[in-house]
This record gives C-alpha cells, sequence and structure tokens, in this order.
C-alpha cells in the first residue's frame, strides 16, 4: 500500500504532499506509524494535479480495492469506480467525478487519515444480473423457479421483446445479448456462467451444410461438428484469415466466401471468446414433435441430452454415413433454437415475457411456434439458420422463415438451402463493461463498451 500525504501551507496555493513507504508492515497496515520512513516532494500528483480540501491542516490518502490496497490511487483510465471514503479526526471526504479528485473537507488537525475506495469495473455478467433487477421489461430467468414447468434447469438470463437494449461492441462491430447462460462446460469440463452475444448483422448467405449428389441427394449432413459454415466460421472467419469453402445450394454447388480478412474476428475480440462445448442435440423421435407437445423446456432439455437418431424415412436418399453427435466444443455457433424461443414478449404487451408463448407447443409438419409471439421477439429474425439439427431427415435443420401470413416462424429447411448467417459466440468470465451512467447504455445508438481484463 502507498500512503500520500498532502498538506495545505499557510497561503493555501501549494500542496506539498508527503508520499509513505511502509517496510515489513504484515497483517495490516498500522496508519499510527507510517511517519517512520517517508521522503519530502515538492510536487505530488492526485489525477492531474487535483486535490480539493476545505479547512486546514495535512491529510494522508489511503487507497483500497475493496479490502486489497493499492499502491496508488487509480486513474481515470483504470476503469474503476469510486466507491466511499472515510476520514478520521472529524473529516469527511466525496468524490468529485468531473475532476476525478477527492474533496476532503472538514480539515483540522494535522496527520489526518482518508481511505479511499475504489472497485474495479464489474464483469458482464455481473453487470447484467445487476440490470435485470431493474430492467424487468427487457431481462428475465428461464428456470423453474420463475416459469414452473415451462421453465429450464440453468436458470439462464435473457433479453426479451421485440427490442431490448441488449447492443454490445464487439470486434468493432455491433452485437447483441441473447444473455447469462448458466453451467455452460468448457473444453477442460469446468462449468461457468458465460454471455451469449449474436452478431446483429448477418455475414451473407450460406448452406448450413451441403453434399455430394451421391450423399442424401445431395442436401447436406445436419451434423454441426462437420458442417460445412462451421468449418470455415471455426478456421477463416475466426481467425480472421482469407479461403475456405462456402456453398449455396445442393450438390456442393460453391459461392465465393466473405472476404474473412475484412470481416473476420480480430485479435483484440478472440482474446473474449471462450472455446465450450455447444449442446447440439435433438429429440430422439419425431414422436414428440407430432404430438404438439415441444415446449422450449422440452426442446431446451433435447439439445443437452437428445440422442439425435439417424431416422429418414427413406434410406435411398437419407444415406451418409457421419455418425451424430450430442456437444461440439468450437468458437463459433449459430443462435439454438430455444434462443428465440425464449426471447418473445406477450402478444398483447411488449413489456412482458411471454409466459404464453414458453407453454406452445411446435407443431410437427408446419412447426408453427407462436406465430404471434415471433412478432415480438427480437431473435426472430428474417431467413437465418439455427444451430438445431431435425431427427426427421438426415438432411434437415431448423430455421427461421417467413410464412404466407408474413410471421416469422420457426421451420425447417434442407441443409443445403442458402440462409443467413449470424455468428455466436461465448464471451470469456473475465470480460468486463466499461460503466456509463447514460440511461440509453446498451441501446442501438449507444451499444454496451466491454473489454478483456488482463489475467
Amino acid at each position: 500500500m502507498k500512503l500520500s500525504q498532502y498538506k495545505e501551507k499557510k497561503n493555501h496555493k501549494k500542496i506539498i504532499a508527503i508520499a509513505f513507504v511502509i517496510i515489513g508492515l504484515i497483517g495490516g497496515v498500522i496508519l499510527e506509524k507510517t511517519f517512520a520512513n517517508f521522503k519530502v516532494q515538492k510536487s505530488f500528483k492526485v489525477m492531474e494535479g487535483n486535490f480539493i480540501y476545505e479547512g486546514s491542516g495535512d491529510v494522508i490518502f489511503a487507497f483500497y480495492n475493496g479490502d486489497e490496497s493499492l499502491t496508488q490511487m487509480p486513474q481515470i483510465d483504470d476503469k474503476f469506480t469510486f466507491e466511499k471514503g472515510e476520514c478520521d479526526k472529524g473529516a469527511s471526504v466525496e468524490w468529485n467525478k468531473e475532476k476525478w479528485a477527492p474533496l476532503v473537507m472538514g480539515l483540522k488537525e494535522t496527520k489526518t487519515t482518508c481511505k479511499l475506495y475504489f472497485k474495479e469495473y464489474p464483469t458482464l455478467n455481473e453487470y447484467l444480473i445487476e440490470l435485470a433487477k431493474t430492467k424487468t421489461t427487457q431481462l428475465v430467468y428461464d428456470g423453474k423457479e420463475s416459469l414452473g414447468e415451462y421453465g429450464t434447469d440453468d436458470n439462464n438470463l435473457r433479453f426479451f421483446g421485440a427490442n431490448p437494449d441488449n447492443y454490445v461492441t464487439f470486434n468493432n462491430e455491433k452485437w447483441r445479448i441473447i444473455g447469462v447462460m448458466n453451467n455452460v462446460e468448457d473444453e477442460s469440463g469446468n462449468k461457468k456462467s458465460h454471455v451469449k452475444i449474436t452478431r446483429d448483422t448477418s455475414i451473407g448467405s450460406y448452406s448450413w451444410d451441403s453434399s455430394p449428389s451421391n450423399v442424401n441427394s445431395g442436401d447436406g449432413v445436419n451434423e454441426w461438428s462437420q458442417a460445412d459454415i462451421q468449418q470455415v466460421l471455426n478456421e477463416n472467419y475466426y481467425k480472421k484469415e482469407a479461403g475456405g469453402t462456402c456453398y449455396v445450394n445442393y450438390g456442393n454447388s460453391k459461392i465465393s466466401c466473405p472476404k474473412w480478412e475484412e470481416i473476420g474476428i480480430d485479435e483484440e475480440a478472440r482474446k473474449m471468446i471462450s472455446k465450450v462445448k455447444w449442446p447440439i442435440g435433438t429429440l430422439e423421435s419425431m414422436d414428440a414433435y407430432n404430438a404438439g407437445s415441444v415446449t422450449p423446456a422440452v426442446m431446451y432439455k433435447a439439445e443437452r441430452g437428445g440422442k439425435h437418431p439417424k431416422l429418414c424415412s427413406n434410406t435411398s436418399t437419407c444415406n451418409d454415413e457421419i455418425e451424430r453427435t450430442t456437444t461440439w466444443t468450437g468458437y463459433v455457433g449459430l443462435p439454438s433454437i430455444t434462443d428465440v424461443e425464449f426471447a418473445p414478449a406477450e402478444w398483447s404487451n411488449n413489456s412482458r415475457f411471454g409466459t404464453e408463448c414458453v407453454q406452445v407447443g411446435i407443431n410437427a409438419y408446419s412447426f408453427w411456434y407462436g406465430s404471434e409471439c415471433h412478432s415480438n421477439d427480437w431473435l426472430s429474425r428474417k431467413d437465418f439458420w439455427l444451430l438445431s439439427p431435425l431427427p426427421l431427415n438426415l438432411s434437415d435443420a431448423l430455421n427461421i422463415n417467413d410464412d404466407s401470413y408474413g410471421y416469422n416462424i420457426v421451420t425447417t429447411r434442407a441443409c443445403s438451402a442458402g440462409q443467413n448467417i449470424y455468428p455466436t459466440v461465448f464471451l470469456d468470465s473475465d470480460v468486463r463493461v466499461i460503466m456509463k451512467d447514460d440511461n440509453d447504455y446498451g441501446s442501438s445508438y449507444n451499444p454496451l463498451q466491454i473489454y478483456m481484463k488482463d489475467v
């Protein structure tokens, strides 16, 4: 810890600061003994020379991050906020935010000691959990405690509604926060909470997967671990490197890939992404779909435990030899069907979570999912691929598409079809948010600013 002493001269125009170095203190700081070793300096700056006082006398400052002592006062760009201050000998201290300086009042004696407590900017996880206490019209928990049998075991925190303030600057672009996902497993098997985000705009329309004409009639294979778009997202896009192969139709019909070196993930953003195990399971059979009882809670459980068996009504056309998996470890994926299904507001009130929407099942053939719900769901973007496969055919995956009435609905399509791609990632738990007092912080025109803490 560094203690700094400030003394008022008679002309009240100059400040003499005395910096104290404490040597050999174990188990705490004894302020009464800080005068044992010191040197006198003719100038000492507190945030560019700012130190405000009222009264007469001198003061010794000690700086803390919670219970941890700091060697110096945090600077304005050190990503700290001022928490509180306390002084002895009848003095008090307040904080001048504009000047980033302490204001000491009631100085009457010498050797007055003031402790200043600071706090690092919160993690994005912590920030969103705190925000949920006040932004109840935009953030909701999807757990069983709040939704009963229609909730999840993980009790994730999600943004909902037609257009919540869930924008964040990532990779020098606007992305949107899906929510705080709990019990996310990394490649080492550790489980933590991670913020899940998705790009605000599509990187283009491409096949989920395509295949030669003699494999599933050229319509692709619905196994994400080997999918064509997965490979370029986690190689060329993630590494910001040119190359890769992109498809947009059946039979491995190629199309030019985007310029990954221009739109890919830059080095600073890559530091913020966690490599995790993505749940890519699905229902074990079509019976549940046919029963019309596939609520978001049912599908959420299936994503994390479904067997994804090989089911096909015609083995001559569904003939791939690819083994299906229920998890995939990587950096960049797509939104899941349950991300969309847990995001709507009520049909008639966009400021309340759409409880009635999560109680609706999906029909096996048209995959209606409360079409009115999707008009109040920010994630029901038109014509885009979801991460979720379908057990009905080996070449089908789920997507969001519009119906004849203009609603965006959950539907299914051959993996080779061209649909919009919205890259999606899980952020590292140490990603922090720069604090601002703006009421519109997180909106499209004032996105959250995040950074990766050095660890």
